[in-house]
This record gives C-alpha cells, structure tokens and sequence, in this order.
C-alpha cells in the first residue's frame, strides 16, 4: 500500500460513519416510519407527540397512532401546538395539511393554560385539500384559553380539512369567542361522526362540538354543559353559530346530529344551534335551553335564532325551554323556513315557538306524526316508547317510511293531484308538510266530525310554510270541521294559502278560538293565493282579533265566486266573509251570516284596506259598538264598485248601511236598503254620491241598478260578462247561484265550414219541475259572451223530465278563437225569475285546422274505439275513420292514387 492509499483511509471511514449514522437517524424519527401515505409515521408516546408541534417541516406529513399516550406531563403552555396561525390569509400561517390517523387510539389529559391566546387545541390550525385528522379520541381535555378565541380540544382552526370520527369525552373547555368542544372555528372544514361530552364555557360563538361553523357538520352529537358568560350570544349544545363561508355563495349544512347538552346562555340560545344561517336537517335535541339572566332574548329548544337564510327541516326538540323574551319550544326567533319539524309541547314547558309544530309527547311518540321524514329514510322509532331516533345511532325501533298508500292514489303531480276519499286521507295532508306545494283533488263529500277538538291536523304551517299547492274541492263537500281551543291563532281546515284552494263547500263548520286571531272556517290567512268557487254554509267562527266567515285576513290574495252563510263573532275587523282585506281582491262573493264584534265589524269585510271588492253584496245582520258597517266596518283607502248591502246594522259610533268608517275610501254605484236601516246614513262618519240609499222595492227592481251600469244576465247595454240576475220580488244575485243543470252539445266537434245554422244546448232540470216553470220566451245566453240564443223550446223527454232545448247560430259560435275545446256555459231563465245553469265543452275546428295527428291513429286502426269521438269525425258514416273523413271534415279535394 502507498502513501497516497495509507493516507486516504480515516476519510474513508469518516464518510462511511456519518452515512450509517444519517441512515439510523432517519429510521429512529417518532416511533418509525417515513411519513408518506403508506409508511406514516408511528406515534406512540407522549414525546413523539410533543415531537410533532416542534418541527414544522413534518406538518404535511402523514402519521398514525400506535398506542394510547397520556399527555398530563404538560401543563400551561409547555405542549407544541400543532399547526401556527398569525393571521387570516397570512403567507406566514403554517397550517398542518398532512394526515393524522388515530388508528382508534386516544390521547388523554390534553392541558393546555394561557390567558389570551388564540387557536389553541391539540391542533392549532388544519387546512389542506388532503388535510385529515380521524379516528381519534380525546380523554379528559382542559384548556383554558382566558380570552382567546378559536380554541376546541382537538382543533382551533378547522380551515378546509376533514376531521371524522373524532371525539372528546369529558373535560373542558374555556375561551372568549369563537369555543367549541372539538372544534373553535370550522370555517371551510368538514366534520362528521364526531362527538363531544364535556364542558364548555365562552361568550361569543359558544359550541358543544363547534363554536363557530361555516361549513358541514354530520352525523354527530354532543352531550355535557355549554355555558355562557354575562354577555354571552350564540350559544348552542352543538356549535354557537352555523352561517355560510365568508367569501362567495352557499351555507353551512347540518345534517343528522342531535344535542343532549344544558346550555346555558344571555342572547340566541338553542339546544342545537343558537343562531343559524345554515341548512338543517334531521336534527334533534334534547336537553335544556336556561336563560342565564332576565334580560335574554332568542331562546329555543333547537335553535335560538333562525336567520333570514336559515332552513329547519325533519328536526324536532324535547328540550325544556326557559327565558325571558323570544322564547320557542323549537326556535325562538324564525327568520328563515321551517318544514316538517316539531316540539314537544309537554316536556319543553312552552305552547309556542316561532317555528314549527307544537305535539304532545304521545303525539311525538307516534310513527305516523313523522311520515314526511320517510322519504329520506334516516329514522327509526320505537312507537309509543321513545321519540325518533337517527338510523346511525343504532336505537330499538322500525324505519320510519312513507307508506305505499298514504292517500287514495295519484302522485302529487298537476296532472295526477293525490285523490281524498276520506277523512282519514284528508287528516293526513296536515301531517306531510313535505306535500304542502302539492296538487289534491277530493274525490268524495267527507265528514270531520270525528275530529273534534283539537285534533285536526291543519293544513299549513305559518306564513313561512303555507300551503303552495293546488286543493280542487271538485264540487265536494266537507262536513263538521270542528275546532275549539282558548287562545291559538291562525287557524282555519287551512292555516296558511299562498297556493289555490277551488270548487269547495264547508258545511256546518264550528270554529271557537276565544281570544286566538287570524281565524276562519276555511283559510286562518290567505297570503297571495287564490280562493274560487268555494262557499261556507251554516257553523259558526268566532275568535278575537281578525274574524272572517270564510278567510281571517286576505294578505295580497284574491277571493272570487266564494259566499259565506256562518255566523260570525269576534272583538276587533270581524266580516261575514274577511275579517282583514288587505291590498287584495274580493269579486262576485257575498256573505249572509249575522255579524257581531265591538269595533270594525262588516257585512262582508272588517276592514278593507287600500284594496278592491267589486260585484259583492251582504245580507246578514251586523251589530257591534263602533265602526260599523252593512257591507264594510273601515273602508281604508279601498275602492268598493257595484256593491250592495241589505242586512240590518247596528251599533253607537260610526254606524252606515255601507261602511261604518271611511278613510279615503272610493265608492262607485254601490246601494244599501234604507228601509231595512232607517235612519242611518250610508257612510257611518263621511258622505258619497255613489253609495246609494234605496228602498226595499228599488232594491228588488232591477232597473235601479242597470239604470246605474250593472250587468245583468240577458242585457248588453252594460257589458256581456252577466255578472247579475234578479229573481222576482228579490234582490241581486250573482250569476253563478243559479241552478247547476246537465247538458249537452250537438255537434260536439263544430266543423265551422260546414253548412248549417245552428248549435243546440240540451238542457235537463231536475225532477219535480214542469214545463210551466221555464221562461220559454226570454232567450238563452251563452254567458260571458253575449250571445242570445233563440226562443227556448221545452218539452218532457222521454225519462218525464223537462229538457230545454236553446239553439244558437253557427257563426256565433264559430266566431270563438281557438282550435281546442272550448267550455260553453249556457244560462236560462226561469219564469220565477232564477237562472239555471249548464256546462259543456265544443270542439272548434276552423278552416285550415290540420287535425290529420290527431286521426292518425284512427286511420291505422281502422276501427272506432271511442265511439262518441267517431260519432262526431266519421263524416261518411261508414263506421270507419280514416282519410276520406278528414277530406270531408276539412271541405277539401283529394285525388286518390294507386300504388302504380
């Protein structure tokens, strides 16, 4: 060996001892591993831990759990924090963006003490597309952060990672603001299958689990005490406040959590949530809500306050609720929307929320209180021994689902309505809140009398959730709504339209709220929707404030060819047919009920408010102190055209025979009898050329009122709508009380280039009427369209019934617009001077019409399956539709070729 070789040697072994020593190095880090996806780190004591908060370098790493580590030897401030926070949006924060995997080990007595530090937990701040803290538990936690803010047991700031199946039992947690179980603040971070049982304590934003959350929570819960300060807002069992994200669009989602938590607080308390922006989901709770002082404000059972962009949905509450003003058994000041979600009115001590539907415990206790919650099926329910449980909660008890058969068939859907047939199927709607946007048709006359009381399941939950969808009484009836309580409001079969309600008779309903307002037989409020064709017939109403035969207050909504004949009473705006009209319709109704209140009391409307009721009239008794009126008690900046009252009035100050008060009200041609109420003037505090002070026998001659441009069935001068007729020695009734009569039309398809001069309304009365009885020489009109028809023809038909015949010409008729049906309403006159009524459709084919899709299938089949369809197109009568009708139905050539 040379010198040069000689002299090379100890560098050799240098070098080779420094790699074998960085080799170790690397293998001996934590407890092994290399920190990539699959060779975490191994952690699996109290050092290793401690290890990790100190070198920031390995917080995009990734490490995993191998034992359970107590961490009690550090106390104060001595743990590494995981994670650095400087400030929002700082390039300086240094976030832990790895994955830290609990391996379902846990990490005990967590202590961390300091007097104003802010992001404290075991991790300071978690942020990252691939950011993940799981499987892991905390035992015994105590941090007190003095006046810090963005401190939870596991994680301070939850930027935009995931932390899933986590918890924390036991301990404590303390902080200003912004202080949660497991969490502080959860801006864009996803939580789920976590819990946390211990003790919380802040004044702002103060959580169970969370205690600010911006984002989503799942499938978790919380149990122990959530307490505020003496200036403490938002407090909640699960998190202190749930909004949407700072920057851009969207809201915070809560879905499948409950609370079990006492939570204790000065302002926007909640058994969930204390103030809610966010999407709420099948939640519960079920602890106890404590107002921590008299002066605080927005209590509820689930949540304190639900704001503007806050939605409740599937959730309900068993938790006792104390406080001192907004106080709810489910929310206590509701901004935003409620469906489908209730409180328990017993074990919450409160009647009343601001949101939701208040139930007995049995009530809550029942399946089929929840059948709107079965489709989404994350319910059981142990019936009658416990309240719904989440599915994940593993509880005794059968799904709750929606039954094959919930009403008599049909999907809910325009053109296939849900079909009632019964009381029972009626009963239900009230319980699907889900089905409040849904179409309904009644399919028979159903009888309520077996749900006295309160037990009717009203239709409607509040302004927030009124019925939206389309109930077709179908010419049906319902008989016996029967109500009674002492102080509940808005109530009616309908608490709440904004949709449509048609074609409905009530029969005999008994309405009694004592001093509850917004009440009527039909609808409590009518919030712009629509009433038509629906009529109210004997019963009784009777409440406080707001009182209507047929609607309490009509809010922006519109009520045509719709009566009431109940009696009426209440205090304050009580109507025979709206206690409250207020900028909205009333057309072509009426009211014949007796009215009575003390102030504000009409014939027809209380109160008619910047609106407009036009072609009404009353006729009931209306007696009160001050304010009223036959037709109206305050004509409010209202316009009333072509009116009349008849009833009697009574009353001490402000008594008119059409309006009691008048606040810059107009009027135009509207009468009342002056000799039913003599001595009274027409506006109880003001005068007014049109309305009009008649005598019963003026009131009763229909020239007094064609005379000042009614329109009335059979004349032109005025219009053709025929809105009234006027039987002998009566007075004014409006078009559509004549009597409902069957009838056809021949042709049913008019061809209008065919020849021929007429198209013939055949008309049958009922049995007991004689030819006698029909005015035969006063013409038929086809209503609303002022055309007169010729002499009637009557005669007995072969089934001893009289059938009216009434002929109108073809070009009449054809000059209709349209190639689709057109429905034709004929009305006749009687020699009593009543109308009868008949209702047909007519098929209208114009020149040029191509109707060749419609036959086609006619013509391949060869055959006429629809015989009263191929009655009126087989134009050859030859027994088979095909194309040589269509030639002759269209009055065109067609030269037939062969195939060669």
């Amino acid at each position: 060996m040379n010198r040069m070789e000689i002299s090379n040697l100890p560098g050799k072994f240098t070098i080779l001892f420094v790699i074998c020593c960085c080799s170790l190095s690397a293998q001996g880090k934590y407890g092994g591993g290399s920190g990539e996806p699959n060779d975490p780190y191994l952690i699996s004591d109290a050092n290793h831990m401690q290890a990790i908060g100190a070198d920031s370098n390995d917080w995009d790493k990734y490490f995993k759990l191998m034992s359970n580590v107590d961490l009690s030897e550090y106390t104060g401030t001595e743990f590494n924090i995981i994670g650095e926070f400087v400030s929002s949006n700082n390039p300086k924060n240094k976030p832990f963006t790895g994955v830290f995997d609990g391996n379902g080990h846990t990490i005990l007595n967590f202590i961390y003490t300091s007097t104003d530090e802010g992001g404290i937990g075991l991790f300071n701040l978690l942020s990252g597309v691939n950011a993940e803290i799981k499987n892991l538990g905390l035992i015994n936690p105590n941090v007190d952060a003095g006046t810090g803010y963005s401190v939870g047991s596991l994680v301070g700031r939850l930027y935009d990672g995931i932390i899933t199946n986590c918890y924390a039992e036991g301990g404590s947690i303390a902080g200003r603001s912004r202080i949660g179980g497991l969490v502080g603040w959860n801006h864009e971070g996803a939580i789920s299958n976590c819990y946390a049982t211990g003790s919380v304590f802040g004044d702002q934003f103060v959580g169970g689990l969370v205690g600010y959350n911006q984002n989503t929570i799942v499938d978790c819960y919380t149990s122990g005490n959530v307490t505020g300060g003496d200036d403490s807002y938002c407090v909640g069992g699960l998190c202190g406040k749930s909004t949407g994200p700072d920057h851009g669009t969207g809201q915070s989602r809560i879905q499948s959590c409950f609370s079990k938590a006492t939570v204790t607080g000065n302002g926007e308390i909640g058994g969930l949530i204390g103030h809610s922006g966010a999407i709420v989901t099948g939640c519960y709770s079920t602890g106890s809500v404590i107002d921590k002082s008299d002066r605080s404000w927005s209590i509820g059972g689930l949540i304190g306050c639900n704001g503007g962009n806050g939605s409740i949905k599937n959730c309900y509450s068993t938790a006792s609720v104390t406080g001192y003003e907004e106080v709810g058994g489910l929310v206590g000041y509701n901004r935003g929307t409620c469906v489908a979600s209730y409180w328990d009115i017993e074990t919450s001590g409160q009647a009343t929320s601001d949101a939701g539907i208040g139930l007995t415990t049995a009530e809550m206790q029942m399946a089929s209180t929840f059948i709107c919650w079965g489709y989404e099926p994350l319910w059981t329910i142990d019936e009658g021994v416990d309240y719904p449980r989440l599915l994940w909660e593993n509880k005794p008890g059968e799904l709750i689902t929606v039954p094959s058969h919930l009403y008599g068939g049909g999907s809910g859907e325009p053109e296939d309505p849900y079909l009632i047939y019964t009381a029972q199927q009626l009963n239900m709607i009230g319980l699907n809140s889900c089905h409040l946007d849904k179409h309904f048709k009644l399919m028979a006359d159903v009888d309520l009398g077996a749900f006295t009381g309160k037990s009717f399941n009203f239709i409607g939950i509040d302004y927030s959730n009124p019925f939206s969808g389309v109930f077709d009484g179908n010419g049906r009836k319902i008989f016996n709504f029967i109500y009674n309580s002492t102080g509940r409001s808005n109530i009616g079969l309908f608490v709440c339209v904004s949709g449509v309600i048609k074609n409905l008779g009530l029969i005999d309903p008994n309405v009694d709220v004592g001093t509850g307002d917004y009440v009527g037989s039909l609808v409590g409020e009518l919030r712009y929707g629509t009433i038509s064709n629906c009529y109210i017939e004997g019963g009784s109403v009777s409440g406080d404030y707001t009182v209507g035969g047929l609607v309490g207050r009509n809010n922006w909504g519109t009520i045509t060819n719709s009566c009431s004949t109940c009696i009426v009473s209440g205090v304050r705006y009580v109507g025979g047919l709206v206690g409250y009209n207020y900028h909205s319709t009333i057309g072509n109704s009426y009211s014949t009920g007796s009215v009575s209140g003390d102030r504000y009391v009409g014939g027809l409307v209380g109160c008619n408010y910047r609106n407009t009721i036009g072609n009404c009239y009353s006729a009931g008794s209306v007696s009160g102190i001050t304010n009223v009126g036959g037709m109206v008690g305050w004509n409010r900046y209202g316009t009333i055209t072509n009116c009349y009252s008849k009833g009697s009035v009574s009353g001490i100050t402000n008594v008119g025979g059409m309006a009691g008060d008048d606040q810059s009200g107009s009027y135009t041609k509207s009468f009342w009898d002056n000799t039913v109420n003599s001595g009274l003037p027409g506006i109880g505090n003001t005068s007014d050329s049109n309305v009009i002070g008649e005598s019963t026998a003026n009131m009763q001659t229909q020239t007094t009122f064609t005379d000042a441009g009614w329109d009335f069935m059979g004349e032109t001068l005025n219009g053709i709508e025929d809105i009234w007729f006027i039987p002998q020695q009566d007075y004014p009734h409006l078009w559509w009380e004549g009597m409902e009569i069957s009838m056809k039309l021949t042709p049913r398809t008019l061809n209008c280039r065919s020849y021929g001069n007429w198209v013939k309304a055949h008309l049958t009365l009922p049995q007991g009427f004689t030819v006698a009885d029909v005015n035969s020489n006063r013409p038929a009109v086809l209503h609303s369209l002022g055309f007169e028809s010729a002499p009637l023809y009557a005669f007995i038909n072969k089934d001893k019934l009289v059938e009216i015949e009434a002929a109108f010409e073809r070009q009449t008729v054809c000059s209709l617009t349209g190639n689709w049906p057109e429905v034709l309403t004929v009305a006749g006159f009687l020699a009593d001077g009543n109308i009868f009524l008949g209702t047909s459709e007519v098929r209208i084919i114009h020149p040029g019409m191509k109707v060749i899709e419609e036959l086609a299938w006619y013509w391949l089949n060869a055959d006429c399956v629809q015989p009263d369809f191929c009655n009126e197109i087989d134009m050859n009568r030859d027994s088979v539709v095909n194309l040589l009708d269509y030639t002759l139905l269209m009055n065109i050539n067609v030269e037939f070729v062969t195939d060669n």
